[in-house]
């Protein structure tokens, strides 16, 4: 007799409720275990006396990646948010009093920094900007939308730009690339601050990685419903598809047998059996037993992944400071 779900997934954080929307539009049958009341995860909210406050994220980028989950649903994003277009990207702040705004527009973008660093400046970031849209252009398809690198797409985007090679010499650094283009320490730092996105620092964070700043321009959002709203809207159409939600439910044990996931057993003694299950957290947790033996010992043979900092289903969503 099949069991009544097919696939389970740990933890309604942005990549659990992108998982789950994305299996449901697979026509499977779908199960969501959460150990919070409420999704969200990271981009949850905390109850202050002038209402909810979102803690995680506080705007939203790469819109298109949210479009794409509420079109899985039959739905769009605006029958259930609603999304403010923000014509400043962001107000950058420095100690001396200076301060630099950015726009989704090139050219305004360069007079702002003409007027902020001087021309050489402005010149550095024509520059820096066509390279990492090149980037950009070269690296979307391959790796950031693809379910994992695609090399030979990544190869062949990449021997046809000749002019992105030196952004890609192995060993070059966020920091490096950036001193190459700018003279002035503030535009460095600012557009260094792209490694945090990643969890890392400029120093230790591959070049390419700057691509980062195109993410950005095309589009920054305010969202009314907080961001917190994004996940509470994404549950709920992922409901409507059929997918099943367990909050105050947190998993104890994903059971294996015979190499396959049977089932995955929550603290408060249920087990929910299922083919597959799909864990939004930390591989860490896995490794380190928190969900079992036998979820250890699938880990074995990978390498232990790195800390990585928010980076939350599908697309990038920006833990960004808002002025």
């Amino acid at each position: 007799m099949r069991s009544e779900t097919d696939v389970v997934v740990i933890g309604a954080g942005m990549g659990g409720l992108a998982a789950a929307i994305g299996a449901a539009a697979a026509g499977l049958r779908v199960t969501v275990v959460e150990a919070g009341d409420a999704p969200g995860g990271k981009a949850r909210a905390v109850p202050t006396p002038g209402g909810p406050a979102d803690t995680g994220p506080t705007v939203l980028t790469m819109r298109h990646v949210l479009d794409a989950l509420f079109a899985a649903c039959g739905t769009r994003a605006e029958e259930h948010l609603t999304l403010i277009p923000l014509p400043r990207l962001a107000r950058h702040f420095w100690p001396d009093g200076s301060s630099l705004d950015l726009f989704t527009d090139t050219e305004a973008n360069i007079e702002a920094i003409r007027a902020f660093a001087g021309d050489k400046e402005a010149a550095a970031f024509r520059r820096f900007d066509h390279l990492t849209t090149g980037l950009w252009e070269a690296f979307h398809r391959s790796v950031i939308a693809a379910p994992k690198p695609d090399l030979w797409r990544i190869a062949a985007a990449t021997v046809t730009r000749p002019q992105l090679w030196p952004a890609l010499r192995p060993g070059l650094t966020m920091r490096d690339l950036l001193a190459h283009h700018f003279k002035d320490p503030r535009l460095a730092q600012l557009f260094g601050r792209y490694a945090t996105y990643v969890g890392g620092r400029p120093g230790a964070t591959p070049a390419v990685l700057s691509l980062i700043w195109q993410a950005e321009v095309q589009g920054v959002w305010a969202i009314r419903e907080g961001m917190h709203g994004v996940a509470a809207a994404l549950a709920r159409v992922a409901e409507a598809k059929g997918v099943r939600f367990h909050y105050g439910a947190k998993a104890k044990r994903i059971v294996r047998k015979e190499g396959r996931v049977t089932a995955v057993e929550i603290e408060t003694g249920v087990s929910i059996p299922c083919g597959a299950c799909i864990f939004n957290g930390d591989p860490g947790a896995l490794r380190d037993g928190l969900l079992g033996d036998a979820a250890r010992a699938s880990m074995e043979k990978s390498p232990r992944p790195a800390p990585q900092s928010f980076r939350l289903g599908l697309g990038l969503w920006r833990d960004a400071d808002r002025r």
